[in-house]
């Protein structure tokens, strides 16, 4: 991941990016962060990049000019087109979903603004994305880079000893993340919970999402209502064995896999809510007539529950069945050998899969 960073002060991004995980990073050959000061592209002889507000007011504008000449610059470095990323407090409010999607660039040019701002004309034609790390005001933009660079670069492969420590954070499935602890067993009279020293991994994990979900309640409630919960239901003996968990694992932390193909399971009235998300995966070798899908669903009952499909096929007038059972159809995405041996083709399906969730659910709440 090669970083870009357009600055006044370079050595604010300097003294956070060279310690710690992120200077082992750079050291090692991981990520890069490129300083560039804006003030080199001055067109004044005192290389002053700021003027007074047209129309008045307080404080000073970074002129057009050096920003643009900056921005081009990296660019011509380059010879690609790479995202900008403007840090300002008018852009949009920075979570794990967005730090996923920034971590699939290669390139990325974090422009930092002070003062008043930057006039408004270079940003129109230069910045592609607005990120805010809150609704808070800085005195610039270098803070916001560095959080930024910080967030993303956790998911380049190799920056953190134990990867899945980047894929499983509590904040990919918007609940915070539930309480750690470490030896001794007893410390000030306060003991360790005894699950965690049961060695059963699924009653510890079923604990940590129980921990997960009080704790979010009780000091972020505003997530919770943006939580969901992933279920993924296979059905199809073609599918391969490893593709369900495989899937989850990829979108979320705490999902649960249905085999649908057991005769009991498709038997047994399964109820979903609209907190709930199904991921469905149709194997190819079963006839695709709606009669067939008709009884596949015969006990699934939803209630304004998201539903996705995951096949190279999607059943006739499956939509109107899904309405019918209390599903909303979110969309289809194509399964190939490709998508199911490569790992980053499946994160970007499970990427796409929770931002489409995030923004259906969040027109949802509007309406």
């Amino acid at each position: 991941m090669n970083y870009y960073v357009l600055t006044l002060f370079p050595e604010m991004i300097r003294s956070t990016v060279d310690i710690s995980i992120l200077g082992r990073a750079k050291a090692n050959g991981l990520i890069n962060v490129e300083t560039v000061n804006i003030r080199d592209y001055s067109a004044n002889k005192h290389n002053r990049v700021d003027d007074y507000p047209y129309g008045g007011g307080a404080g000073m504008v970074m002129e057009a000019e050096p920003v643009y000449r900056a921005v081009e610059s990296v660019k011509a470095k380059l010879q690609t087109k790479p995202r900008v990323v403007y840090l300002t407090p008018q852009g949009r409010v920075l979570n794990q979903t967005i730090v996923e999607e920034l971590a699939m660039e290669e390139n990325l040019i974090l422009l930092c603004g002070h003062y008043e701002g930057i006039d408004e004309r270079v940003l129109q034609e230069a910045v592609t994305d607005y990120i805010s790390i809150g609704d808070y005001v800085l005195t610039g933009g270098e803070l916001g880079a560095a959080v930024l660079i910080d967030a993303i670069s956790r998911f380049v492969p190799g920056v953190l000893n134990n990867q899945e420590s980047a894929w499983f954070e509590s904040m990919q499935d918007n609940l915070l993340e539930y309480p750690h602890y470490t030896r001794p067993e007893i410390w000030h009279e306060m003991a360790v919970p005894e699950i965690l020293l049961s060695g059963d991994h699924k009653k510890i994990e079923d604990w940590r999402h129980e921990k997960s979900l009080e704790r979010t309640k009780e000091r972020r409630p505003d997530l919770l209502a943006r939580s969901v919960r992933y279920h993924t239901i296979f059905y199809g003996t073609d599918i391969p064995s490893e593709l369900p968990e495989k899937l989850t694992k990829a979108v979320t932390r705490y999902g649960e896999i249905l085999d649908y193909n057991r005769r009991k399971l498709q038997k047994t009235r399964l109820s979903f809510g609209p907190s709930d998300v199904i991921l469905f995966i149709l194997g190819q070798d079963d006839p695709a007539s709606t009669i067939d899908f008709r009884e596949a669903f015969r006990n699934l009952k939803g209630r304004g529950t998201l539903l996705y499909f995951l096949s190279g096929r999607v059943p006739p007038d499956s939509e109107i069945l899904l309405l019918e059972k209390g599903f909303l159809f979110a969309g289809t995405y194509l399964l190939t050998e490709q998508t199911i041996s490569q790992e980053e083709e499946m994160s970007k399906i499970a990427l796409e899969i929770r931002k489409k969730t995030d923004k259906m659910l969040a027109n949802r709440e509007i309406i």
